[in-house]
């Protein structure tokens, strides 16, 4: 096909267009037209159904088309303000439904007592290192490397999370290198005894030995403690802590030491050790007395219903950070251990509780490197939990029964030194409660529309039932209407067919020759 034959094809099909559109055209017009009155007379049933009369006004065809405008453009306008205002308290439901009010009605409150988490300064069994030493290394007290690896020794048990400098100087001695360093502190640890009494004689204060950023220590009264193990645990079966009834009881706990000292962190007992705010060191032959203030944050019941990112807090027993156990401490101490897995790949040996490889003295070298824990201190952001309780030290009172100086102490061997903490009854907590619930976001919704819109619920259900009769009619109607022309044409193809082959029958009987008849 040459270009004139195809210009002349191209003029003949777009001649041939316009002719089949400009028959389609009426019929397309009559059909919008229809359009157009069935959907006015289904705006006028949901107007006279609903009983919003500006509906009706919109599509009355006896009012000037101004007016029928104004109406158009005030019906749009409360549609929009209804929906916008139903945004922002939409908007506010996610973003800040609870408040924190003041609890004055002190009389009837319980409250707990705070947790001891105890770090002796000098806990290295001098029978134990010799036997570990002799066993692992093959080196006896008699060897010249004996000191080095007691020295090696010292300074794993010494070891901190804040303070590794000396672990990390035995790095380039690859004889460390597949040392496990929690249990080598595990096998030379020395045991210690406590003595704890308190105003409940029928009540046992928890006492167990834990691994923390500190070191090997002892927590008293925190049953949080018990996760920093990385054994599995249900908080529903997690020991209580000691409380009592603030006003109506004397609240306080004593712990007697013999033969050690060292130092104590005063925290919450759903809180592990993590912070220098309540710091006391205890040496021997002191008596120390400490009242703390106390000021605890309680949660509503309805406080459950909402979303972490709603409240801005967590449950104890909620799992999140990758905790099956949730308190803040123990997420910014898996935060700064995750940092050190992934700078170094290791895990100091103070947190049990995350997996990972753990850090021999070259490990800690590359922490010191880049002096971990420092720069994760201000990265790691945990959210705060929904309860808690913070202590304040108020007062403290201290005393000696008599040794003066270090070699007096030292050679005393009947020297023993307590520690009592108690509480002072709190007049004042602050208490967690939703100010805007999903009772209130519902609520909200059908204000906005009877105000905006003048239509309930019920209206909305009667103007959505009238769309979708008239919808479901109208499509019926179309159905059958399609299936009647689709039976037309079928019938009209099916005639023209009979006849096509009627005039080729009687075609073919012309053609045959003439008939000889014999009489």
């Amino acid at each position: 096909m040459d270009r004139r034959q195809l210009r002349h094809w191209l003029r003949r099909m777009s001649a041939w267009t316009w002719r089949r559109l400009l028959a389609w055209l009426p019929a397309v017009l009559l059909g919008f037209r229809s359009y157009c009155n069935r959907l006015r007379e289904m705006a006028e049933i949901a107007g006279a159904e609903t009983g919003v009369l500006a509906i009706s006004l919109i599509v009355n065809r006896q009012l000037h088309i101004s007016e029928r405008a104004v109406w158009l453009l005030v019906v749009l306008g409360s549609i929009y303000a209804a929906i916008r205002l139903s945004g922002l308290q939409y908007e506010r439901y996610l973003s800040s439904p609870t408040v924190i009010s003041v609890d004055r009605d002190y009389r009837g409150w319980n409250g707990s007592l705070p947790a001891v988490t105890l770090c002796y300064y000098d806990h290295i069994d001098s029978f134990k290192a010799n036997e570990y030493i002799q066993d692992v290394w093959n080196v006896s007290i008699i060897d010249e490397d004996y000191f080095y690896f007691m020295d090696f020794l010292y300074a794993v048990v010494n070891a901190t999370a804040s303070n590794y400098a000396e672990l990390a100087k035995f790095a380039e001695d690859e004889r460390f290198d597949q040392v496990d360093l929690y249990e080598l502190m595990q096998r030379v640890d020395r045991p210690f005894e406590q003595v704890i009494s308190s105003f409940d004689a029928n009540f046992k204060v928890h006492v167990q030995m834990v691994m923390t950023e500190r070191g090997s220590c002892y927590a008293i009264n925190s049953p949080m403690s018990s996760v920093l193990s990385g054994k599995p645990i249900v908080y529903e079966e997690m020991e209580q802590p000691l409380s009592c009834q603030y006003g109506k009881q004397q609240c306080y706990i004593r712990m007697d030491l013999y033969e050690s000292t060292g130092v104590l962190d005063v925290h919450s007992p759903y809180e592990v050790s993590a912070t220098e705010a309540n710091i006391v060191a205890l040496h021997k032959s002191d008596e120390i007395t400490a009242s703390f203030k106390v000021l605890e944050t309680v949660a509503s019941k309805n406080l459950h219903q909402l979303s972490v990112a709603q409240r801005k807090c967590v449950f104890n027993n909620e799992e999140t950070s990758n905790l099956k156990i949730y308190s803040k401490s123990l997420c910014l101490a898996r935060c700064r251990a995750v940092m050190a897995l992934e700078m170094c790949n290791c895990v100091p040996f103070f947190y049990q509780f995350v997996e990972g490889p753990s850090c021999n003295p070259a490990g800690f070298e590359c922490l010191l490197d880049f002096k971990w824990p420092i720069w994760a201190l201000h990265i790691c952001k945990c959210p705060s939990t929904c309860t808690e309780i913070e202590y304040t030290m108020q007062t403290v009172k201290k005393s000696s029964w008599g040794v003066k100086n270090n070699d007096e102490v030292a050679s005393s061997e009947t020297a023993t030194s307590s520690f009592r903490w108690d509480l002072i009854p709190p007049k004042v907590r602050l208490r967690r409660d939703v100010v805007y619930s999903f009772e209130d976001l519902i609520v909200s919704f059908g204000g906005a529309l009877a105000f905006f819109v003048g239509v309930s619920v019920l209206g909305l259900v009667e103007m959505g039932h009238v769309i979708l009769h008239n919808v479901l009619l109208d499509t019926t109607m179309l159905v059958r209407w399609i299936y009647a022309r689709a039976r037309r044409n079928r019938a009209s193809h099916r005639a023209v067919a009979q006849q096509q082959q009627q005039r080729l029958s009687l075609a073919d009987t012309a053609e045959l020759p003439p008939f000889d008849y014999v009489n």
